[in-house]
């Protein structure tokens, strides 16, 4: 088979049939397994070359991430070697932003590394479920990165896989790189390189151009991956896709992607221009090293203090679903385990050696299957996934306003709009305010309350303005000890219902919505307290109202603002509000 425009020095791993390729057996789970110090608990992940396990490690009672080289690698000493580098390269790079290692060894004739655990997701499981990200997680996830890197080019130390799997994502915002599997170490001082010049390694979606070529690399290489990452992030898939790995790695030597600002403009042009810098094709005409990244971030025009109080929500909540499902699944597999190893060390005389008790089984279960099937002829249920049916059920109770909360963070990702409503609504009508412990009322109007924005957030995005607008309206009567935060989302709430609503709903016309709009202007504090979808809406609002501030001369200000001139001056001061 030929194939047309490959590069010229393009390695021949991607042309190497399928069958010449490194093969493993059937994976085998080791969920259970007691391995040294380490009880394997559930099975995180799979790669090529290892499995990835949640373990407890019994001397210092913490959970950690066991990484396992698969059984049948461990047989070549090639693999076995590439895997110890892995923990070498990575063992000395202590950074906030990247995963430690804790131990690399041998047991039982498993290879592993030992190293934290991250609760939470990966970038690319974050990316298929939520989809493309807004600015401001992308530039703190490059920045995060970026810090990580910077660590690593101290150290001489590049990555080479740099992608959306080996970017991990805490339940508490923090950004972490993981698998210094390909990772090499680039010291002129050692005559050795852990992988050669010629040879190929990495992923082909995000693959540098001289990575695809098989010629020198150094961190400038990282930084290309980083970049195509942050590209998928913001337009939601990779710049350069195709069916081969071939085609795809072509695309990275002689294609340019298509600029971010055609696809969204929502993106700062500083954030597209330096993304475009991070992709160059020649090394040289990128951006140059990990600090020099750092330092351009901070030139772009946006808030990067801005909350991540969604982001983390999602993380936390659906991370806590998934524990709490595969521990108690593990939990069960563990005690079937423990049981049936029980009954194979006893003298039981097995139940299927007994013809009577066989028979009696047997025949239980045609009368079983028999009985099951008229019953199902006769009772048939409608469709199992009637939407109407299932919106229509009730909302469980939980034990705790939080967790109550929690179960409708979830709901807004699974379930229809109907009953993503009902959650939401289910977190106060099952814990009011004025039935909680007199320890404890505080944290259940904080909770009460929350859940009320997002309600008012899920109201929005369905148009539902007369439905966000009384939350809002009931936000901004808040008093200053538990609602001062509460009474700028009802007024930054006010000013961005008031601008989407109908100017049919407003008596005086455009001239009453704009006096209400900015008199909500002029009443918020502070922006500190909006989450990032609430400020991005709220910051869009008042530029426009900046934008208008000349014509509105030609205007007769209401009579209760002409009576007060002070107030008068602040509303319409809104470039002072913070």
């Amino acid at each position: 088979m030929e194939v047309e425009n490959v590069p010229a020095h393009c390695p021949l791993l991607f042309l190497m049939p399928e069958s010449k390729l490194p093969t493993t057996l059937k994976p085998v789970d080791l969920t259970g397994r007691q391995l040294g110090d380490y009880q394997l608990l559930r099975r995180l992940g799979r790669g090529g070359m290892a499995d990835v396990y949640l373990a407890k490690q019994g001397s210092l009672r913490r959970n950690i991430a066991l990484k396992i080289l698969k059984p049948d690698l461990a047989k070549d000493v090639s693999y076995v070697q590439r895997f110890q580098r892995e923990a070498q390269a990575a063992a000395n790079l202590v950074q906030a932003n990247i995963v430690q290692i804790y131990e690399v060894g041998e047991v039982q004739g498993f290879h592993f590394i030992a190293q934290e655990y991250v609760q939470g997701r990966n970038l690319k499981q974050y990316l298929n479920r939520y989809g493309a990200v807004e600015p401001v997680m992308a530039i703190n996830v490059i920045r995060q990165c970026a810090l990580a890197l910077q660590k690593a080019g101290e150290l001489h130390v590049i990555h080479r896989d740099i992608k959306p799997e080996n970017i991990m994502l805490s339940t508490k915002g923090e950004v972490k790189i993981t698998d210094f599997g390909l990772a090499r170490i680039n010291n002129s001082a050692s005559k050795q390189a852990l992988t050669s010049v010629g040879v190929t390694m990495g992923t082909p979606l995000y693959m540098s151009p001289e990575q695809v070529e098989g010629t020198a690399i150094d961190q400038r290489s990282d930084i290309y991956s980083l970049g195509v990452t942050a590209y998928h992030m913001l337009a939601g898939h990779p710049p350069f896709q195709g069916d081969t790995a071939l085609v795809i790695a072509v695309q990275h030597v002689k294609d340019t992607a298509i600029p971010l600002n055609e696809l969204r403009r929502d993106i700062p042009l500083e954030l597209c221009q330096l993304i475009e810098e991070m992709m160059a094709k020649i090394p040289s005409d990128r951006v140059d090293s990990a600090t020099q990244l750092i330092k351009n971030l901070r030139r772009i025009k946006i808030d990067l203090d801005e909350d991540w109080e969604m982001i983390v929500e999602k993380l936390a909540t659906s991370e806590q679903y998934v524990m709490e499902s595969s521990i108690g699944w593990s939990q069960a597999k563990l005690e079937a385990t423990r049981q049936l190893q029980t009954v194979m060390k006893g003298n039981l005389r097995p139940w299927w050696r007994s013809s009577s008790t066989f028979a009696a089984l047997l025949l239980l279960c045609i009368l079983g299957m028999a009985g099951g099937w008229v019953l199902a002829t006769q009772t048939a249920p409608s469709a199992l996934l009637n939407v109407e049916q299932i919106a229509q059920s009730d909302v469980p109770k939980m034990k705790t306003a939080q967790q109550q909360y929690n179960e409708a963070q979830m709901a807004s990702d699974r379930f229809e709009k109907v009953l993503q409503e009902k959650y939401w609504l289910a977190v106060e009508e099952n814990f009011p305010v004025a039935e909680a412990p007199v320890n404890a009322k505080n944290k259940r109007i904080l909770i009460v309350r929350r859940s009320k924005e997002r309600l008012a957030e899920f109201y929005m995005k369905d148009s539902q303005w007369a439905d966000a607008l009384a939350i809002f309206n009931e936000f901004v009567q808040y008093d200053e000890l538990l609602g001062k935060e509460f009474r700028d989302i009802g007024y930054s709430g006010q000013a961005i219902v008031f601008d989407e609503m109908p100017v049919e709903g407003f008596e005086g016309g455009e001239e009453e919505r704009t006096a209400k709009i900015r008199t909500a202007i002029g009443n918020v504090k502070t922006t500190s307290s909006l989450n990032s979808l609430m400020k991005s809406l709220f910051e869009k609002v008042k530029k426009k109202v900046d934008r208008n501030l000349d014509s509105f001369e030609g205007l007769d200000a209401p009579s209760e603002i002409q009576n007060d001139s002070s107030r008068y001056l602040r509303f319409f001061r809104v470039s002072q509000v913070s």
